[in-house]
């Protein structure tokens, strides 16, 4: 049953991040609030079943908070643009792994 949830708003997250491509200031504030429910996400289904999201908890979210971090420190707007797309893919990318864990290993 929490899976289900936890399922459901991953694929909001998901959904969201879809529609963004280029840098600017909403944009980010998208990406960032996505960031902010995946980890709260992420934390929940690491305390259910540790041995399955333990990937995703430690690599994945540590990456995703690097590209954040990197995204921070550049000035450049090419720069800028291309943290941003490594931001938000990097989000994609986790945001799906967990959808499939949790389809594929959570709930057989």
């Amino acid at each position: 049953m929490v899976l289900n949830k936890e399922k459901i708003k991953l694929n909001k997250v998901l959904s969201s991040l879809t529609d963004v491509n280029s840098f600017n200031e909403p944009n980010l504030l998208i990406v960032n609030e996505g960031f902010i429910e995946y980890a709260k996400i992420i934390r929940v289904l690491f305390k259910i079943s540790p041995n399955v999201f333990a990937n995703l908890y430690n690599y994945d979210l540590a990456e995703i908070r690097g590209h954040k971090r990197l995204l921070k420190e550049d000035f450049a707007d090419e720069a800028q643009q291309a943290q941003f797309s490594l931001y938000r893919d990097s989000l994609v990318h986790a945001t799906e792994s967990a959808i499939e864990y949790i389809t594929d290993y959570v709930l057989l």
